[in-house]
């Protein structure tokens, strides 16, 4: 019995593998006579267009899509690296400091919109370019499909016309072979049909495809950059308390600042050769207490020494020792300090009063104030841009060694009171004192 039930299984196996094997050498037969030229080959000129299409639709979107994974990736790094940031800040912060409990919250929140980003990015993104690129697999196993049942179509059209032209015809072959020519027909065109359909509807689908995924972007980013924003805000808050708690305390850092460093570095150095380029030069051990007082109170330090000006930026006191003489030279500032006018301050309450307020309105570690008698337009980072005739507001920054100057446009000054994004340094060859009224 089971002799029997084997016997026609291997039969039936057998003869489907025939065919299998008789269906394939057809097919390669066909495709040597076409390449030879022997047999025309079925063209279909609006599918081609359309196969054309899909190709470039294919490479366009794997290429969008690689671009989105790579994006995705990126920003899981960065919500990575903000994470391990916001944790370290924690752990310096200490317990007593002002704005602990804010700084909890403010990295707890920063962290949920982060993650809240990245899954949204993932949905919206990376899996909607996943459905889409996901698509052409499919068609292309289908397209390759159709492209053997022509060869098979052209097969038997070819079959069927070589018995129909030999000179002794035999009817039962070419009944058997327009059967055969029929059903491969039917075939073909069924599924080429279907993919000239199909395939410029794929197409335009890219429009819609492009639309959702840019469109989810910006809207995503939007939100992010929103929130993040209050949250970049708050934190400069906590911040802020934490400096006025700590008001007195002064940050310090050694060596020439970056501007300086860079000026230095191109070989962009102006000697000393006018009274501007000189500033006070104090001696630490000849200094007497009235040589010092300048307007801005300058006081005699070591280079490694900061100015407390009151503003976020550590600034330099301007200091140089000449070591070649024994005795210290003061150069007197462009306008008169306040300690040439004691006697008249004492005189005068009332003008005592005014210089008290426009002392106040100058900007901290001010000396002095000097007029441009050539504009400086050098793009160079640090460097301060002015025209000629400026009122140049000279500040304690002073390099004298380099023969520059540290300082801000006057104009500059009322207006935005900022000497973190307003100052600069300049040579001083390009100032010349400005009179006193």
């Amino acid at each position: 019995m089971a002799e029997n039930k084997v016997g026609p299984n291997l039969q039936a196996g057998a003869g489907f593998l025939a065919k299998r094997v008789q269906k394939s050498f057809s097919r390669a037969q066909e495709k040597v006579l076409q390449k030879l030229g022997k047999t025309m080959e079925t063209k279909d000129e609006q599918f081609e267009l359309c196969f054309q299409n899909l190709n470039k639709q294919q490479i366009d979107g794997t290429r969008l899509f690689k671009d989105v994974k790579a994006y995705y990736a990126a920003v899981k790094t960065v919500h990575e690296t903000s994470k391990r940031l916001s944790l370290t800040l924690r752990e310096v912060y200490e317990s007593d400091w002002d704005g602990v409990d804010d700084l909890a919250v403010i990295t707890e929140s920063e962290d949920l919109l982060w993650n809240d980003f990245e899954e949204k990015i993932s949905d919206q993104l990376v899996r909607t370019m996943e459905n889409y690129t996901s698509q052409f697999p499919e068609v292309k196993d289908r397209v390759a499909k159709r492209g053997r049942k022509l060869v098979d179509y052209d097969s038997a059209r070819h079959h069927l016309e070589a018995l129909q032209s030999a000179k002794k015809k035999d009817e039962a072959k070419i009944t058997k072979a327009e059967e055969e020519f029929n059903k491969a027909q039917n075939v073909f065109e069924e599924i080429n049909n279907e993919l000239r359909e199909e395939l410029p509807v794929l197409y335009q689908s890219r429009i819609g495809c492009y639309v959702t995924v840019f469109q989810n972007i910006s809207n995503l980013r939007d939100v992010f950059y929103k929130e993040m924003s209050v949250l970049n805000r708050e934190l400069y808050n906590v911040m802020k308390k934490l400096e006025t708690q700590h008001s007195g305390k002064n940050f310090i850092i050694k060596g020439l600042s970056s501007a300086h460093k860079k000026v230095n570095q191109n070989g962009k150095e102006a000697a000393p050769t006018s009274p501007v380029q000189q500033t006070q030069s104090v001696s630490e051990e000849d200094t007497a207490p009235e040589e010092r007082a300048a307007p801005s109170e300058s006081v005699t330090s070591s280079d490694s020494d900061l100015s407390s000006s009151g503003v976020n930026t550590p600034k330099r006191q301007s200091v140089c020792d000449n070591e070649n003489s024994s005795k210290s030279t003061h150069q007197q500032p462009l306008l008169p300090a306040e300690g040439e006018h004691q006697m008249e301050t004492s005189d005068n309450p009332e003008t005592a009063e005014e210089r008290d307020d426009l002392s106040s309105q100058n900007p901290p570690g001010f000396l002095y104030k000097a007029v441009a008698t050539e504009s400086n337009e050098s793009s160079e980072e640090g460097q301060l841009q002015f025209e000629q005739g400026d009122v140049i507001l000279v500040l304690a920054d002073t390099q004298e060694l380099d023969g520059l100057l540290m300082g801000i446009r006057e104009e500059s000054w009322k207006q935005h009171q900022d000497l973190d994004h307003h100052s600069g340094i300049f040579s001083g060859s390009l100032v010349g004192p400005l009179q006193a009224d």
